[in-house]
């Protein structure tokens, strides 16, 4: 690790306590709030693939979470560590090897055991300290939760930690180091800025400069942000709404980048219809990313590509699409099938999940992956999901 890593943290530790002692009364006035926490016990196994023999993994995740106050202060606290006990060098992803802060800038995270067959991390996923300035104005500095998207599973403007569309245990949006104000203009209308260091794939540092507006009009949540992202002139338009009982969810950004301005966008449908008496909800989105492979040939090289490496992509082909239903069986059953397509080269993802609930706060989650398509040469992949191998798994979900 090299040496300005330290200081950088100590820094902004240091200018977040001394903020506290200067902007709240006196420590008489401290709040406690109680510990919450999720913990996950996930088991899963898969078949082999041209990349990894076969083989099965065990997981167990837990989480601390805190909010407590100081005088006019707000603390948000989060702390996960994640056992992972595999059978070899198994990497399944797909949320199994638990979300770390995305280009992580303060030194706050780590491991505890580094080998082969096990990996045992731990670190703060949030660690932020929120001012009021009046009733309009919330400042919010250090790790931290920022989410711009709009659509569910791809959400290519969201310029801070989109989700894996096919993570099955996404519970939590991992945090980003930065420095946010938010000011409420109006009712249903505010403005959002927020400074962001982050590491850079190459070496040293870029930064986002980004400020947001959001409005509701006639119906619909209209947003538009822009300003300067990872050092590049960056900006991002979008809105959602309904049509009869139809939802519409739509966004797009324009990047500049030393090749041209590079398009994202994704579009939207849900609904909620009634089946049997139960509910059925199905979403559908579409997905077209300028920073997504062309053809298959170029697959290894985006997934080793600086968006990549920033964690921007959900996945690595250029047009997607994405649709997911999940029904209701029973008060305490529900059923899910999700299919992620490449439209590049016809290949699918598919993931069909059953969970179940056995009480207020415990739930049971049964799936597999399996994916559809030309599987991988010796050099390289022949299309985006032929690949993923079968996996099943099994996991214990509780929250206290």
């Amino acid at each position: 690790m090299s040496s300005a890593r330290p200081r950088r943290t100590g820094l902004w530790v240091a200018s977040l306590l001394l903020g506290v002692v200067l902007l709240a009364p006196a420590t008489s006035e401290a709040q406690l709030r109680p510990v919450d926490g999720y913990y996950l016990h996930a088991v899963a196994g898969s078949e082999s693939s041209p990349f990894s023999a076969s083989g099965a993994i065990d997981v167990q995740r837990l989480r601390l979470m805190t909010r407590p106050n100081w005088g006019a202060a707000r603390f948000d606290i989060a702390w996960e560590t994640t056992l992972s006990l595999r059978s070899d060098e198994l990497a399944l992803g797909r949320g199994f090897e638990g979300a770390e802060p995305a280009a992580p800038w303060l030194d706050l995270q780590g491991h505890l055991v580094d080998r082969r067959r096990v990996e045992w991390t731990h670190g703060l996923d949030r660690m932020n300290v929120s001012l009021r300035a009046g009733q309009r104005v919330r400042l919010t500095a250090g790790r931290q939760p920022v989410s711009w998207a709009t659509t569910l599973y791809f959400t290519p403007a969201d310029p801070f930690v989109p989700f894996d569309p096919t993570d099955p245990f996404r519970e939590y949006r991992a945090g980003v180091d930065a420095l946010r104000a938010i000011v409420f203009t109006g009712p249903f209308s505010e403005l959002d800025a927020v400074i962001r260091p982050a590491p850079a794939p190459s070496g040293g540092e870029t930064w986002t400069a980004l400020l947001r507006g959001q409005r509701l009009m006639a119906g619909w949540d209209v947003s538009a942000w822009g300003g300067m992202l990872h050092d590049e002139a960056a900006g991002a338009i979008a809105a959602t709404g309904s049509i009869g009982e139809w939802g519409i969810r739509g966004e797009g950004s324009l990047r500049g980048t030393d090749d041209g301005m590079v398009l994202r966008a994704a579009l939207g449908l849900d609904r909620l219809f009634e089946l049997m008496d139960r509910d059925l909800r199905a979403v559908v989105e579409i997905q077209r990313d300028g920073f997504g492979a062309e053809r298959a040939s170029e697959l290894l090289d985006t997934a080793l590509s600086a968006p990549a490496a920033r964690g921007e992509l959900s996945v690595l082909g250029r047009d997607a699409l994405m649709a997911n239903a999940s029904w209701q069986v029973h008060p305490l059953i529900e059923v899910s099938l999700l299919s992620l397509m490449s439209l590049q080269d016809a290949s699918s993802l598919v993931s069909p999940g059953l969970t179940w609930s056995l009480a207020d706060e415990i739930s049971l989650r049964l799936g597999a992956f399996a994916g559809i398509g030309p599987g991988a040469s010796a050099t390289q992949l022949r299309s985006e999901h032929g690949a993923t191998p079968l996996i099943g798994f099994a996991a214990l979900s509780v929250f206290f």
